[in-house]
């Protein structure tokens, strides 16, 4: 578009959902006109864990993992199995069982 039409920005939007890492892809693209390779499950992972963390600093265990469900649910979106995935996470309300739930489904 930014040739097409010779706009000025864009608007990412819903494309943020479970993909974090759009916005260094975006601009590691216009800056040099090269893709970046897929993220690896080990990154997701990583950053899944700290973003648990970081939602448990800010509320209470139970609103945090409510919360956190549908994240994860934008994480694994056209994963493997995700649709079985996301069906077993959306009954926890443990973070423990959480984190446990998520590794052995990134560690499959």
């Amino acid at each position: 578009m930014f040739e097409y039409t010779g706009v000025d920005g864009i608007m990412i939007g819903r494309g943020t959902f479970g993909n974090p890492w759009i916005f260094k892809i975006i601009k590691h693209f216009l800056e040099t006109g090269e893709k970046l390779p897929q993220i690896t499950n080990q990154e997701k992972l990583r950053v899944i864990k700290e973003h648990i963390k970081l939602e448990l600093q800010e509320k209470e265990e139970i609103t945090a993992i409510r919360e956190m469900r549908k994240h994860i649910a934008w994480y694994t979106k056209n994963m493997p199995n995700s649709s079985e995935f996301r069906n077993n996470i959306n009954k926890i309300e443990n973070k423990d069982e959480l984190i446990k739930k998520v590794e052995e489904y990134f560690l499959i």
